[in-house]
């Protein structure tokens, strides 16, 4: 059994003995007093086989109520995190993969199963006052969104401490793969400097294609609609591919 499957393994069985305790009916009854979508079920068990076995848009309005509830209570949150486990399985997956090809030390020391963990709990408390149509399918993506933004971190920082480390050596020939986020850093103080890209279409490269955030993530501080920030991408890299074909 890899990483990836002790660590949703470790989540199954936590929550087999959570669900079972003594006071998961008394919680059940109090969310129910709070959430009436909520109602009907008298076992957690119960209630996660109504999600399961109802169409999606009515399990979709008990996951929502549920959301709703996750910020300030502890077991609705975990409630929440058994929910998206099977959803888990590609990302961890894919987290696995990462960590082996960059830094395999972050496997035996638990720091995946933690970045899964952490990245899915602080998406489903993101999801709260945002009401989806879908809600488990939103939280998922936000996880991921979140682990590639730590991913792309982490080798960022990986970079930097290996280019104070080494000695530099005037004969060598920089290597421009090495440093990805530096060329493109370059490039677009380049393309903003001699106008060829607006300082603010430059910003938002940088957002997108780098800090890793989505069209609809900005579109609330930009005060347009996702569709037009992704329109504003697509015009602001046309007018950068063609600068450097120009330069070429």
């Amino acid at each position: 059994m890899n990483q990836t499957e002790r660590i949703l393994d470790v989540l199954d069985r936590e929550w087999e003995r959570i669900s079972r305790g003594p006071l998961t009916r008394r919680h059940l009854r109090e969310w129910q007093a709070q959430q009436p979508s909520l109602s009907g079920p008298r076992t957690l068990l119960e209630l996660r086989s109504r999600i399961e076995t109802d169409d999606l848009d009515a399990s979709s309005e008990v996951v929502w109520a549920l959301i709703q509830l996750a910020p300030e209570d502890e077991l609705a949150g975990r409630f929440m995190l058994q929910l998206i486990v099977p959803g888990l399985a590609g990302e961890a997956s894919w987290l696995m993969s990462w960590a082996r090809r960059v830094d395999p030390d972050l496997i035996g020391s638990g720091d995946v199963d933690q970045m899964l963990v952490l990245a899915a709990m602080e998406a489903i408390r993101h999801a709260h006052g945002t009401r989806r149509s879908h809600p488990i399918c939103s939280i998922l993506r936000r996880t991921h969104r979140l682990l590639t933004r730590e991913t792309r971190a982490i080798e960022a920082w990986q970079s930097k401490t290996l280019l104070d480390e080494t000695e530099p050596v005037a004969s060598t020939v920089d290597d421009p793969t090495s440093r990805p986020g530096k060329m493109l850093l370059d490039l677009l103080t380049e393309a903003a400097d001699d106008g060829h890209v607006a300082r603010r279409d430059v910003d938002l490269l940088w957002l997108i294609d780098v800090e890793g955030y989505t069209s609809t993530e900005l579109a609330p501080s930009m005060g347009i609609t996702p569709r037009a920030v992704a329109q504003r991408r697509w015009r602001a890299e046309g007018r950068l591919s063609k600068m450097v074909e120009d330069a070429a």
